[in-house]
């Protein structure tokens, strides 16, 4: 979800020109590249580096993360083109739009390269003319389902760490009511009979506030992001196997956020 937004935000700093020697890019990509490395230096719980170069018709940006629950493998080319859409959207003007008109001059391509701290690199390309289209494109038109299905997936991943945290017997995730819902199963409600639900709140606050932070100067974009696929927070329910009782904990932005 961060990787994409931290690539777009170097197209959308990036000037242009029509210059045909040397390429306007390569000096722009000069001074993008010290832009994002203090996009880094402010994410230091997330990003490691990232290095931005203009060559032969390619802007690349590489970025590579530190944290260890980044994969990503787990990214698919329609949620970075998403979030890149997203971004180029929010930061329209002179200077995106010298970016791709030069790029498409020069027959050229953005190329996001991603690394984590497990090994894995993966990179994604995206041509001139498929830029001009994503920044015209309504978010519906952005296979918005399939982005809105990964996205899920990726969040999905966190039931068993809150399952084996807990001791609960199973953990599942869904998005309902406009809420990242995390349902989690006890053997039997004894397990949390001394939580209520505002017990239940503060004992998730403690884990989303500082998870948040750790975003760093990233914090936006993944709120942001989450916010456009109508995921408006987050919801804990505790229930048991013979559902004798169930308490409920809606946590919105705005507690996340203070």
């Amino acid at each position: 979800m961060l990787a994409a937004s931290v690539a777009s935000a170097a197209l959308s700093s990036c000037g242009g020109g029509g210059s045909k020697e040397p390429s306007p890019l390569v000096a722009q990509s000069e001074r993008v590249s010290l832009e994002l490395g203090a996009l880094a230096e402010d994410s230091p719980m997330l990003i490691d580096s990232i290095g931005v170069d203009y060559a032969e018709g390619v802007f690349g940006v590489s970025v590579a993360f530190c944290d260890t629950t980044v994969h990503v493998s787990d990214y698919s080319d329609a949620l970075v083109q998403y979030v890149l859409a997203q971004y180029m959207k929010n930061h329209a003007g002179p200077n995106l739009d010298e970016i791709i008109n030069t790029l498409s001059k020069e027959k050229g391509k953005l190329n996001i390269t991603l690394s984590d701290a497990h090994g894995t690199v993966r990179e994604y390309p995206v041509d001139a003319n498929r830029l001009k289209r994503l920044v015209k494109l309504k978010p519906m038109e952005l296979a918005y389902n399939d982005v809105r299905t990964n996205v899920s997936d990726i969040m999905e991943k966190e039931c068993e760490a809150y399952k084996v945290q807990y001791n609960a017997s199973d953990a599942e995730f869904s998005i309902s009511g406009g809420f990242a819902q995390y349902t989690l199963t006890f053997e039997r409600s004894n397990a949390y009979a001394n939580l209520t639900q505002a017990s239940l709140t503060g004992r998730y606050l403690k884990e989303l506030q500082p998870r948040y932070e750790d975003f760093g100067a990233c914090r936006d974009m993944v709120e942001d992001l989450l916010r456009s696929l109508s995921i408006d927070g987050y919801r804990f329910i505790y229930t048991d196997k013979n559902d004798t009782k169930t308490i409920s904990a809606g946590i919105p932005w705005r507690l996340i956020d203070k």
